[in-house]
């Protein structure tokens, strides 16, 4: 039995193929958290580098925060603003990465060491 595709099913299922979230997404994880003065330790936390609607953002757990792009060829630093937090991220061409985040309530600052890998 042979299936057949509605004219909206493969249009559909073109745009899900060619969408180009997927074709820029960056997955970057990092394993050392700093937290203010204290001791650094080991840490599981992730974020993807990705391009909406014209807009590079940083997809975490928590939030997706939308981000300037600086830098050149050696390092791409992305700059956000929230409502409750500055966050700066440094990301070299060999895939070693930095971010910080500085809450304001408190105000509090965590920083985090790790590695990025995927489409540039």
């Amino acid at each position: 039995m042979a299936l057949t595709l509605s004219h909206t099913t493969k249009i559909a299922a073109l745009a899900l193929i060619l969408s180009p979230m997927s074709a820029h997404a960056i997955e970057c994880t990092f394993t050392t958290e700093c937290f203010e003065s204290e001791s650094c330790g080991e840490s599981a936390f992730n974020i993807s580098i990705e391009e909406r609607d014209g807009q590079t953002v940083l997809v975490g757990d928590a939030e997706t925060i939308p981000v300037s792009v600086g830098g050149n060829d050696t390092v791409r630093i992305y700059v956000g603003v929230t409502e409750s937090a500055f966050h700066l991220m440094s990301r070299a061409a060999n895939g070693v990465a930095r971010y910080s985040t500085h809450i304001y309530d408190g105000p509090i600052m965590v920083n985090y060491l790790g590695n990025c890998e995927g489409a540039e």
